[in-house]
């Protein structure tokens, strides 16, 4: 679903490339809602329940110019009319209007680079995982347990900030890959469950196991968590309404922080697109 989303978009947005109209700044915002939802008024899946800016952005790398975060409500008709709020992003300097800019040098699309800032919501105290939750800079990682990268990548930085906590908060969020590693939301409810249990550093754990699973049956991929972590969890035990809904949810903060690969690391409330900048906090070399 999350892909048909994406590809309707995709095609709603490409079919007038550079729109233009002379508007002042106040009325940007106002054009390019009407401008969505004229295009997608008329589909036989998704009815449009209502299009909202987000926020707003000026672009450093191009003067004049700002990007326009959108949420987009639609309503699923194949889901008995169940909202779903899918999120983009276009470009306007109050006079015209692009969905994209490429880079000449690179071929770089700045839609990839430029991305929300994340607010302090996400500072949740059950998604602390490790380090101080007063600490001065906090980070914020959407991962993938069956992410070859962060399969790497994760213990590293969990083993970081636990050994120097003061410095950092380190707040964790789940986002499943799940069109290539269709097990990992199995894997993923497992280690809530583990967590929930009492299960110590499991998130270190999950990620040094270095899952390569081939059977898709969640049963099968239990089997082989519980086998590699030394666990007993059933079926039901990973699929309560609590574990589902948090689950759920990750997914949901994810898609509004416009989240599309694993891993994705904020700091401070802003892209850290080398992943990197834990270890300068740390005074890591």
């Amino acid at each position: 679903m999350r892909l048909m989303l994406k590809l309707l978009m995709i095609a709603i947005l490409s079919s007038s490339i550079v729109y233009a109209k002379e508007e002042l700044k106040s009325e940007v915002e106002k054009d390019i809602v009407a401008y969505v939802e004229k295009a997608i008024s008329v589909n036989k899946d998704f009815t449009l329940k209502e299009v909202r800016v987000k926020e707003v952005k000026e672009l450093d790398a191009i003067k004049g110019w700002s990007v326009y975060f959108l949420d987009i409500d639609l309503l699923v008709i194949a889901k008995d009319n169940k909202v779903m709020t899918v999120h983009d992003k276009i470009f306007s300097d109050g006079k015209y209007m692009t969905r994209d800019f490429m880079s000449l040098k690179g071929q770089i699309s700045l839609k990839d680079r430029i991305v929300p800032d994340m607010d302090n919501s996400f500072y949740k105290k059950n998604h602390l995982v490790y380090g101080d939750e007063s600490a001065k800079d906090k980070i914020v990682i959407f991962s993938d347990p069956l992410c070859p990268f962060c399969q790497t990548y994760m213990p590293e930085v969990f083993k970081a900030v636990k050994a120097d906590p003061k410095k950092i908060a380190l707040y964790y969020y789940h986002f499943p890959l799940s069109m290539i590693h269709p097990q990992a939301p199995t894997i993923i409810k497992a280690t809530m469950a583990a967590e929930k249990k009492g299960v110590k550093d499991i998130l270190i754990r999950v990620y040094e196991a270095k899952f390569a699973l081939k059977t898709k049956n969640e049963n099968s991929t239990l089997e082989a968590f519980n086998k590699k972590l030394g666990t007993n969890l059933t079926l039901k035990e990973i699929n309560t309404q609590e574990i589902l809904e948090t689950y759920s949810k990750d997914l949901e903060l994810a898609g509004k922080m416009m989240i599309s690969g694993t891993p994705t690391v904020y700091v401070n409330g802003k892209k850290d697109f080398t992943r990197t900048k834990y270890k300068e906090i740390l005074g890591i070399k």
